[in-house]
């Protein structure tokens, strides 16, 4: 006679012993059957190996992104109102973010490994799972939360023009950025109660899991979406206003009339607000697709579009210098001036020796 498992949903294979749950599992859960116990990196899975060297390209792009990012927003003049102050706080967080992204793949890594006994690798599991994975989440829902507010604020901006006050919004800002990470901590009570230690004693392995109920599913999509969304919507809203009321408002001369070239003169005047929202709607927009697209699977055939969504949600964060930096003249220029200013002791220490 033959027997057949009917697995419950999300699980698959021969003992129903895969576990598969879209795109707000966690690394452990897409990556979990793949690593091979006592195994080096070298003699992994494909699919191991290219999430260790994918894990540290968007680690060292990241760092150096985030690092740039915190010189330039450190100056005063980058903090008059408080959008700098967000994106100060943002490529905080964001460096935090490539921190624990890339210690949560090698701790998962070490717990395969068993080479520091199987107490100390129980150890590993627990923190990486209670610990890492805990703030991992937390810090990258605040980093799109602090975009979200550079978003809002510039909107803001825009429709107040010459009532908006720079010193009220970055008091606002201060209390905003100290205030957030309590209410981020508070709104992720349900999901750190829903997490926990999986232990497959037919296997003998152990992973950190979320355990979603459906309606803890929808409560973290909306963590998730609603500050994307609310970004992309407010940049593109502030692009558009702002172009919109200085193009009306601007009377169109004979030397002027030429539509095209004065499209290009305040496309160049106010590039930072289209290009910014742009590059977020470039980078979110196939994480969000996948996100929407793809649940609980039966086939370990789509394990690398889990991958894929789970790498690109990541991209924001490692980014983040190329998304606000670059597009910004006022930005750009004081990082230039940070340059200019680190180079100089070196260039007059050169023609010093030159002399001598």
């Amino acid at each position: 006679s033959t027997r057949i498992c009917v697995c419950p949903k999300c699980f698959f294979g021969n003992r129903c012993q895969f576990y598969a749950k879209g795109l707000g599992s966690t690394l452990d859960e897409i990556l979990g059957y793949e690593f091979k116990n006592k195994i080096p990196i070298s003699r992994q899975p494909t699919t191991v190996q290219v999430s260790a060297i994918v894990t540290m390209v968007i680690f060292t792009i990241g760092i150096i992104n985030c690092i740039l990012s915190i010189m330039t927003f450190s100056r005063k003049s980058t903090r008059k109102a408080g959008c700098g102050l967000y994106l100060l706080a943002s490529s905080i967080t964001s460096l935090l973010t490539m921190v624990l992204f890339t210690l949560k793949f090698w701790f998962l890594f070490l717990s395969h490994q068993d080479l520091l006994g199987e107490r100390n690798q129980k150890l590993i599991i627990n923190v990486n799972c209670m610990f890492i994975e805990t703030l991992l989440k937390m810090v990258s829902h605040l980093d799109n939360w602090f975009n979200a507010c550079v978003a809002i604020e510039r909107t803001l901006s825009v429709y107040q023009k010459a009532n908006f006050n720079r010193s009220k919004m970055k008091r606002v800002a201060k209390g905003v950025i100290i205030s957030l990470p309590i209410i981020m901590g508070c709104l992720f009570i349900p999901q750190l109660l829903n997490l926990h230690v999986f232990e497959d004693k037919t296997e003998q392995r152990s992973w950190c899991v979320v355990t979603y109920s459906p309606r803890l599913q929808m409560y973290t999509y909306t963590l998730l979406f609603f500050p994307l969304f609310c970004s992309i919507i407010h940049q593109f809203d502030v692009g558009y206003i702002h172009y919109h009321s200085n193009y009306s408002s601007t009377s169109l001369t004979k030397s002027d009339r030429n539509i095209w070239g004065h499209f290009k003169i305040k496309f160049k005047q106010y590039k930072h607000l289209v290009i910014s929202p742009t590059i977020i709607v470039v980078l979110t927009s196939p994480y969000l697709i996948i996100l929407i697209v793809l649940d609980c699977n039966k086939s370990s055939n789509r394990l690398w579009f889990y991958l894929v969504g789970y790498f690109l949600s990541f991209i924001p964060a490692a980014s983040i210098f190329i998304t606000f930096v670059l597009p910004s003249t006022l930005y750009k220029q004081e990082f230039w001036n940070i340059i200019i200013s680190v180079r100089k002791p070196f260039y007059r220490s050169r023609l010093n020796r030159q002399k001598f």
